[in-house]
């Protein structure tokens, strides 16, 4: 009897904690796992497929890595500024790429340090090559004394195509940070995000929908948002439409915006009246003229270099743990985190322990949700993973053995009980190691027992 009463209450016990646990919306434990490797200051990835990627170099190549094979699919290397820092910024695949092969790549030109968006197309005869005399040259910003130039360009769930602009400044340490403000003057294109239709004619026409699509009134028609300062890396969360955008800092903080599918045009994210949610600069308006971002954290002056990498949020269906987590990194710091962000605006953030990959330039996101991350220095491409334990035969909770890891699962792991395993937890102790924050799965035919 007492036996049966004190099963009941372990049960009950393991139900209580594992009901407060999902609860808690504890993240998963990432790992990377290595996708490519070889290719010289990676800044950018398009993600064809889970074995094909388009991988952007700074020196002007950009390389396909084909079933584990690399060539070069396109080099512009000739037409760049500076090959080490100054060249590929990004790249993006026309949403209807497999029909079309345009292949849009943002760099520095040659010369006069100008940012382009050019459209390339893939060659007709030779899918994996793009044809470099197909070059269309779609939008031009001056940058005559370079500084930010920002990177990433991507076609919103609009189907229209988004553009950063960094404000221009060179962005020396302990200076003023954009002292014309030119991120907050809506006559010129710093600082900004931008928005075309390259579908509408060549080489674009203005989304109608566009906040300053007004003739005459003095501000760029492609104006969609201001107050940026080096918004490197950018998002679309492909489900909801949330717009996800890091912006790197000046001395002081790193932030991280989030701007809801519904929010009206334009949003000012308040660089240089402020940096992260701090002023700035005191001849500005008041903080309630500015988007504030969603959160912030300690940069360069804090005695450490920082360079916020934004990322994405994972709609991917390997994991189901990971589903609704923003993830974002550190670049200068080799710092991974996810985040999880509720309905009601409050968020979490969970620091993860990933050695490798130390300096994360930018994230790709794949046709089926699945995220990657490219670090610059190694020159490497990653699929991001869960750290997943399966259980391999039958066999007791606390033995190594049991477990596809050959160690004792933690509160840190993700747990799944496979088919036709029987687990057992023996010692009442053991159930404390059932807290494992929503992470534990019994498959179909598998079973846990106390």
């Amino acid at each position: 009897m007492f036996a049966t009463h004190f099963d009941r209450m372990i049960r009950n016990l393991f139900l209580l904690l594992f009901v407060c646990s999902k609860l808690m919306a504890q993240a998963p434990r990432l790992t990377l796992e290595l996708a490519a490797s070889g290719f010289y200051r990676p800044c950018d990835v398009a993600v064809l497929s889970d074995t094909k990627f388009l991988v952007a170099q700074t020196d002007g190549k950009v390389k396909l890595v084909k079933n584990g094979q690399m060539s070069t699919f396109l080099d512009i290397g000739s037409k760049i500024d500076d090959p080490d820092w100054g060249g590929i910024f990004g790249i993006t695949l026309h949403p209807q790429y497999d029909t079309n092969g345009y292949i849009y790549v943002h760099y520095s030109r040659k010369g006069d340090m100008a940012s382009l968006i050019a459209r390339f197309t893939r060659n007709s005869t030779n899918p994996d090559v793009a044809d470099l005399s197909s070059e269309a040259i779609i939008f031009t910003v001056a940058y005559p004394n370079g500084g930010h130039r920002s990177g990433r360009i991507g076609f919103g769930p609009d189907g229209y195509l988004y553009i950063t602009t960094g404000d221009s400044s060179p962005g020396s340490r302990n200076s003023i940070g954009d002292p014309n403000k030119l991120a907050q003057n809506l006559t010129d294109l710093h600082g900004k995000l931008l928005r075309i239709d390259v579908n509408g004619g060549f080489p674009y026409t203005i989304p109608p929908t566009n906040p300053f699509a007004n003739p005459g009134d003095g501000v760029p028609d492609e104006l969609y948002a201001l107050g940026l300062r080096n918004p490197w890396r950018w998002s679309f969360d492909r489900q909801t439409g949330d717009f996800w955008l890091g912006d790197v800092g000046q001395d002081d903080w790193e932030e991280l915006n989030f701007t809801s599918a519904n929010a009206p045009a334009p949003q000012n994210y308040g660089w240089p009246c402020f940096e992260g949610s701090h002023a700035y600069n005191a001849t500005c308006a008041p903080g309630s003229s500015y988007h504030m971002p969603l959160l912030d954290y300690a940069g360069y002056s804090s005695g450490r270099d920082a360079s916020i990498t934004g990322g994405f949020v994972y709609r991917g269906s390997k994991y189901p743990s990971l589903k609704g987590w923003y993830v974002y990194a550190d670049y200068s710091r080799g710092i991974y985190w996810t985040l999880k962000r509720e309905t009601t605006g409050t968020f979490q953030t969970i620091q993860q322990s990933i050695s490798i990959a130390s300096n994360p330039v930018s994230f790709g996101e794949g046709p089926d949700g699945e995220l990657y991350v490219i670090s610059f220095f190694d020159g490497k491409l990653y699929r991001i993973n869960v750290y997943t334990i399966q259980s391999v035969q039958n066999g007791n909770w606390n033995s190594p053995s049991t477990w596809n890891c050959n160690c004792v699962p933690t509160s840190a792991d993700e747990v799944t009980v496979s088919t036709g395993h029987t687990v057992t937890v023996s010692q009442p102790s053991m159930a404390k190691l059932l807290v494992m924050k929503g992470k534990i799965q019994v498959a179909t035919g598998g079973k846990l027992t106390f």
